[in-house]
């Protein structure tokens, strides 16, 4: 039992990131300026968070580039929130469930829920093919990406990518990217 739980957990956290990497703009895809791109991931970040009620503290990434095989010069880009507001377990449902409806209210296409009672993730797509998704990890780290494709990514880009060389962001004692939560919230929280 122990075994079809795990396999059932690897395949829909398998979908979840399959779905984040699957949609490969056409030619006839238009394409958008970096800064453009920045700005639009800034909004469908900006609109999750603020669906959020009470508001959840947050560090942001830096932008992700992963270049496509077509159309050539163009690239997907994703941007990370790292959710710093301490999210009690018990509460994953309720966050899940508030930014799902909130999602769907703006039009968006969920296409795929992980409903694991620890680490549960909702993934969705926006009317212009534009992804959202909200991701929980161990032990409680909570992340919202989103990504946009296609981007321009020509010859002239600067070095380090269309948003320069990735700045050194804060690590733990580990050595790892430190995104753990820190904040106690007296909703969230408890």
């Amino acid at each position: 039992m122990k075994a079809s739980k795990s396999l059932a957990l690897f395949t829909l956290v398998a979908l979840a990131v399959g779905c984040h990497s699957t949609h490969t703009p056409s030619e006839s895809t238009s394409v958008l300026a970096p800064s453009d791109a920045r700005a639009k991931l800034t909004a469908l970040l900006d609109d999750t968070f603020a669906a959020v009620s009470p508001p959840l503290k947050f560090r942001e990434s830096w932008p992700d580039v992963t270049e496509n095989d077509a159309p050539e010069g163009t690239a997907n880009v994703s941007l990370d929130r790292f959710v710093l507001t301490k999210v009690d377990r018990g509460k994953y449902g309720a966050l899940l469930g508030l930014v799902e409806r909130h999602w769907k209210a703006r039009g968006y296409t969920i296409e795929s829920v992980n409903t694991d009672v620890s680490m549960p993730g909702i993934f969705a797509r926006t009317p212009d093919r534009s992804a959202v998704q909200l991701t929980v990890g161990a032990p409680g780290n909570i992340t919202v990406t989103a990504n946009v494709s296609p981007i321009d990514v020509a010859d002239s880009t600067p070095p380090g990518g269309p948003y320069g060389p990735r700045p050194v962001e804060p690590t733990a004692a580990n050595g790892n990217l430190d995104i753990l939560p820190t904040y106690d919230d007296p909703f969230w929280s408890h």
